[in-house]
Formats: structure tokens, C-alpha cells, sequence
């Protein structure tokens, strides 16, 4: 008797939801706060796969950098080479300026530095050296100047090219410093019809094939960085006016 009545359970239907007595099982609600976690948790996997990557390549991208910071302008005859002041320990500048001297590129070699005391400056043991390295003493214009920026020092470098009517000259600074070298030089110069090309410098503090790797590197890049944004600011107003001899009829020679 009970198996038969087990039969017929099973075939009679299930009521409707809507027929009276049927029983209806809850829906729960969706969670809002479990999609956003999800979401949360793929953005900071995205991000953790982001700087994985950028440290694993890091070698080629800081090298790549380097190479696009540091300018060098083909080279032509120019009037002078014109060394900047501030060189390192090793006077690199200096050495790079002897090499495109004997090479040939320019007649004079222009040293410009700073007084470091009332009885003492920066181009004394640049004559020294530039004496040393085969220049003559003739050939070379001595010009210590007060200028505490590179963009001072420009400006003061004008009464020089005014006093020899030179509208053509190569500058000479450490490779970390030519990419903000040349806006400044062009900001000053451009507009009286002065040619400038930067020549880029070796400089033992900064290797660009591995300057992330040492301090001095980092400290020296860095610092070029937050140099360019003031540069920027100060090159927004136009220089003052230049001595009246830096603007030069085109038949100049060299």
C-alpha cells in the first residue's frame, strides 16, 4: 500500500507559486559591495603587473632616457669653443674642448668660470689645464665671471662674442647638462642672429649606460630635472638687451 501511494506522490504535479499554500523560496539579494572588491582586487593586479614589468625592463628604459636627455649638435667651422664653467674634478670639459680644438673645429677656445674666492678662481686652473693639453696660451680668451646659473653665464658670455664679433660657437659642457645647455643658449643667442652648437662632454660622475646605478647619477639627472622646470620659468621673459656688438652683419668670417 505505501509504495503505491509513493507512485502517485510522484506523479502529482507541484502547485504553482501562485496557487494558494504553494511555498516559495526567497531570492537573495546581490551583494553591490563583492563587485567592487573584485574590481578593486584586478586594478591593484594590473597595477602590481605594471611595475613588474617597468623594474624588469628598467636597464633599457633609464638607458633609453639618458640618450634622449643628453643633446649633441653636428658639429661645423665655428669661431670659438666656448667651455662653461662648473667642470668636474677631472676638468672634462676642458679635455673635450682640447680634442675639438687640435681637431680642428674652431680657432680659439673660450674658458669661462667662477671666482671660488677674491683671490682665486675657477679659470686659473682651467688655463692650466687647456696650457697643458697643448693650447696655446694665445688662442685662449680667459673670462672669469660671477654668474651663479647657466643662464647668468650666458648672458654674461654675450660681451665676449661682442667684443671678437664671433656669431658662431661651440659649447662645450658635461653631457647631463647639454639638453638645458642648449634651450638656454638658444633663448639668449637665437634671436641676434648668433649660431650655437652644443658638444657634449664625458663626464665620469654620469654614465649614461648605468647612472640609475650610482649615486652621483642619480643625484646629477635629478637635479638637471628640477633645473629645467626653474629654466623654463626664467626663459618665459625675454633676456635683457645685449651689447650692441653681438648682432653682426652676415659676411662675417670665420
Amino acid at each position: 500500500m505505501w509504495r503505491r501511494k509513493l507512485r502517485l506522490l510522484a506523479c502529482e504535479p507541484l502547485p504553482s507559486p501562485s496557487e494558494p499554500g504553494a511555498m516559495t523560496v526567497p531570492r537573495q539579494p546581490r551583494n553591490p559591495q563583492r563587485g567592487k572588491v573584485l574590481l578593486w582586487l584586478l586594478v591593484f593586479f594590473l597595477l602590481g603587473l605594471l611595475l613588474l614589468t617597468l623594474y624588469l625592463v628598467r636597464g633599457p628604459l633609464l638607458r633609453a632616457f639618458a640618450d634622449w636627455w643628453i643633446v649633441e649638435d653636428p658639429l661645423e667651422k665655428a669661431q670659438a669653443i666656448v667651455v662653461l664653467g662648473g667642470d668636474n674634478r677631472m676638468g672634462e670639459r676642458v679635455r673635450h674642448a682640447a680634442e675639438l680644438y687640435h681637431t680642428g673645429w674652431a680657432p680659439r677656445v673660450v674658458l669661462s668660470g667662477m671666482s671660488y674666492r677674491t683671490y682665486f678662481n675657477e679659470v686659473t686652473l682651467m688655463e692650466r689645464e687647456a696650457t697643458n693639453l697643448g693650447i696655446p696660451r694665445e688662442h685662449l680668451v680667459v673670462f672669469p665671471q660671477s654668474g651663479r646659473s647657466t643662464l647668468e653665464e650666458a648672458l654674461a658670455l654675450r660681451a665676449v662674442l661682442a667684443e671678437h664679433h664671433w656669431r658662431k660657437i661651440i659649447v662645450v659642457t658635461s653631457n647631463y647638462h647639454t639638453r638645458r645647455t642648449r634651450r638656454i643658449f638658444h633663448g639668449v643667442y637665437r634671436r641676434h642672429g648668433t649660431q650655437v652648437l652644443i658638444s657634449a662632454a664625458p663626464d665620469s660622475d654620469f654614465n649614461p649606460q648605468r647612472w640609475w646605478r650610482q649615486r652621483t647619477g642619480r643625484a646629477l639627472l635629478g637635479l638637471e630635472l628640477l633645473k629645467s622646470i626653474q629654466t623654463w620659468w626664467e626663459l618665459l621673459e625675454p633676456p635683457p638687451p645685449p651689447p650692441a656688438l653681438i648682432c653682426l652683419p652676415a659676411s662675417s668670417a670665420l
